[in-house]
């Protein structure tokens, strides 16, 4: 039948016949095999980068935790080295006895900083009220300690207005501590 139908055509209508089935068999090939291919390729080159992103980003994370992990074993070593009965709030009393400022102490409060599975940061706001710089200076050399784990967070230096050779200083002091299980 095919054959039949070819007979009858002029060479004219055979290759127009030739070159539209020609035409249909190349966009059926382009169809079915090169689009879905260049498709293929194109999504797996975004998921490449991608996954290029995320090891980026894990690596990353992994930088930072193993960070963490040391300043964890840090702490613990700290910690580990000073005496169980320690306490941030009589540290800081010793240490401004040291420094000649405990008679300047206006208020001392204590609080709670940030908390983890293990430990718990102790935080104290200090007050001192007309104090010279050797004085304040004294007192910030006795109380920071990295062996103790006791540090000065923020401070807040003014001229005390009735008396300029004096100052007034406001700090936060934080420590860490064993986290108490009740």
């Amino acid at each position: 039948m095919i054959k039949n139908f070819w007979n009858k055509l002029d060479q004219r209508q055979r290759y127009l016949v030739a070159g539209t089935a020609a035409f249909v068999l190349i966009a059926l090939l382009l169809e079915t095999v090169v689009f879905p291919l260049g498709e293929a390729k194109e999504k797996l080159t975004k998921a490449i980068r991608v996954n290029q992103n995320k090891l980026t980003e894990m690596s990353k994370l992994d930088n930072e935790f193993n960070l963490q992990e040391a300043r964890l074993a840090e702490i613990k070593r700290a910690m580990s080295a000073r005496s169980n009965d320690f306490t941030l709030f009589s540290y800081l009393e010793k240490k401004a006895t040291q420094a000649n400022v405990k008679r300047n102490i206006k208020y001392m409060n204590s609080s709670r900083g940030t908390q983890s599975a293990s430990f718990e940061e102790s935080l104290i706001d200090i007050k001192l009220d007309k104090i010279t710089i050797k004085q304040l200076t004294d007192f910030l050399y006795f109380a920071e300690s990295p062996a103790d784990l006791v540090r000065i967070k923020k401070i807040v230096i003014n001229k005390m207005k009735e008396s300029p050779e004096y100052l007034s200083a406001q700090l936060q002091i934080s420590s860490f501590q064993t986290l108490n299980r009740r």
